[in-house]
């Protein structure tokens, strides 16, 4: 005589089912490791979140394991970049801490205006030395703003390298000559080039 089943039996078959079906067909993923591993950057945009990006690593085992893991405030990652993921012990999830190779152009950062000082037209921002003596002027005209160094005789120095960046430059020594000086090559370079 077949044995009939209660009706908490055959919730349990059910269950445990579907349970086996759901496993087969989304298997559990790796843990991601502990520490600091190497990455990809699979997606840079989260479909709800911000400053989290899809990473995906292999384990020590060979094992693929893929994460929407949150970003450093300020980094920005792109996708196919190679980034490092750090994981520290007892948190729930990594955290990607620098790009390593990164091919994609990068936004420039952000700034904010720290502080804002405000003069009218017929007003001018002044710099002067312990002794009182006026060096550098800030003023605007009907072009724009206006540096004005205030000693007859001034240099600009620095360490580096210096780059000048405008839509259009010009150079005037309204009395004396002009004196370019270089301890390697002068190279100019235009569409054409005038001398008299």
């Amino acid at each position: 005589m077949p044995t009939r089943l209660t009706k908490t039996q055959e919730l349990e078959i059910q269950t445990g089912e579907e349970t086996l079906d759901q496993l087969l067909s989304n298997p559990p993923q790796p843990v991601w490791p502990e520490g600091h591993v190497l990455a990809t950057c699979l997606d840079d945009r989260h479909p709800v979140l911000t400053d989290r990006v899809l990473v995906r690593c292999e384990t020590a085992l060979g094992q693929a394991c893929q994460t929407w893991a949150p970003t450093l405030k300020g980094l920005s990652v792109r996708v196919a970049d190679r980034v490092l993921v750090l994981k520290l012990p007892r948190e729930l999830e990594p955290v990607v801490v620098g790009v390593l190779d990164g091919f994609s152009n990068r936004p420039e950062p952000s700034t904010q205006i720290a502080q804002v000082l405000e003069i009218k037209a017929d007003e001018v921002l002044q710099i002067n030395a312990e002794n009182g003596q006026g060096l550098v002027q800030i003023t605007q005209n009907q072009a724009g703003p206006v540096v004005r160094l205030l000693k007859a005789d001034s240099q600009i120095e620095l360490p580096g390298k210096l780059c000048l960046s405008a839509t259009a430059i010009e150079m005037q020594a309204r009395s004396g000559g002009v004196r370019i000086e270089a301890t390697d090559d002068v190279k100019i370079a235009g569409e054409t080039i005038h001398l008299n």
